[in-house]
């Protein structure tokens, strides 16, 4: 199980992990203006994504997508259209607010916003590398010969737990730098870059 096909996976897997993309920069987004934990939720949300898709690749989803391809602009026109929303979200939000100000102000967005969970598990299944990824890249990796079950949950399984390690890492990084950045003019220089980010990727999609 684990020959020279798996060690090229774990190198794809990583290349795909650790490349900057939609989910870090929601997960950056979510860091700043809600906190640690909130950007752990959306982590939680992203491998709830990741573990949907390997299981719907593992029945056969693969084979709609090469039967009506225009599924994957249907998706990717979903994806731009909701990171350009997080990203236009995150420009237009109040600034300049001291450290107290902008945890109540976190607290009234939690009342009006999705919850981190849904808007990680959001993220990924409109995400069309990673439905690629799921769809078309990790079966190759799966030779004719091998028990085609256990090799695909050994795959889905590296990749998923890929992501929790980095991602999670990531998050508590990031929560813990903003939680000691109080003055409001970074806070809100932060969460205007990420949000160009967003913004700029969600574009990136429209052309993909």
């Amino acid at each position: 199980m684990f020959d020279a096909n798996y060690s090229a996976f774990v190198v794809a897997a990583g290349a795909l992990v650790i490349s900057p993309g939609a989910s870090m920069a929601v997960v950056t987004d979510m860091a700043i203006r809600r906190g640690r934990f909130a950007a752990l939720m959306t982590v939680a949300g992203i491998n709830i994504a990741n573990s949907s898709l390997a299981l719907s690749s593992m029945l056969g989803l693969s084979a709609v997508l090469h039967h009506w391809p225009w599924l994957l602009r249907v998706i990717s026109a979903g994806g731009a259209v909701y990171l350009a929303y997080l990203g236009v979200r995150a420009l237009l939000a109040p600034g300049g607010s001291n450290r107290a100000g902008s945890m109540d102000s976190s607290r009234a967005v939690q009342g009006r916003s999705p919850s981190p969970i849904l808007r990680g598990v959001i993220t990924n299944l409109l995400n069309p590398s990673v439905v690629l990824f799921y769809m078309l890249l990790l079966p190759g990796f799966i030779a004719p010969g091998d028990p085609f079950f256990r090799r695909f949950l050994l795959l889905a399984g590296t990749h998923v737990s890929m992501s929790i390690a980095w991602l999670s890492t990531y998050s508590a990084a990031v929560g813990t730098l903003s939680v000691h950045i109080t003055r409001p003019r970074v806070r809100r220089t932060m969460e205007v870059v990420t949000g160009a980010v967003l913004l700029f990727l969600g574009v990136k999609l429209v052309f993909f």
